[in-house]
């Protein structure tokens, strides 16, 4: 360990609290993912905040969040809230094809919780039933169509929030 200075910066101080450590190339592993993967490993194993590796002209640094318990947010007693500020993983169902849109019976509701794959709507096509699934497990964001909308081919007709 070497505290006070970083390599290759002509005696540069480190910011309080920071040291550095030298890693020599005769205990790395030869190939390239043994050698990611040793790094990654004693990285985590540490406390350390940044990694910076230089070599033969070349250089990267890693880094990660403080983990202290200063600076870790509080989590609200409120568990309700933490979810609703959850971003949403939104996935659009689109129309695979013209024609016009229906809903499907029951009548799909935005809030409504599927467990599964689930028939939302079809879109009529020359005559022909197409049926617009859910395509697994979600909660209905959104229903961008009304009942005997037409529709051009990609058009969104559904978000589904996968989250």
């Amino acid at each position: 360990m070497n505290a006070g200075t970083a390599p290759g910066s002509a005696g540069a101080a480190l910011p309080e609290g920071e040291s550095v450590a030298l890693m020599s190339d005769e205990h790395s592993p030869t190939t390239i993912a043994a050698r990611v993967r040793r790094l990654a490993e004693m990285f985590a194993a540490t406390d350390l905040l940044r990694l910076h590796i230089e070599r033969k002209g070349e250089a990267i640094e890693l880094g990660r969040r403080a983990t202290h318990p200063n600076l870790v947010p509080e989590i609200p007693a409120d568990l309700g809230a933490l979810v609703d500020a959850a971003p949403a993983r939104l996935d659009a169902i689109r129309s695979d094809l013209v024609g016009i849109f229906h809903p499907s019976r029951p009548v799909p509701a935005e809030g409504d919780v599927l467990e599964g794959d689930r028939e939302l709507g079809y879109i009529e096509a020359l005559g022909i039933r197409n049926s617009v699934r859910s395509l697994g497990p979600g909660r209905i964001a959104s229903i961008k169509r009304s009942d005997g909308d037409p529709v051009e081919y990609g058009a969104v007709l559904f978000e589904m929030d996968r989250g």
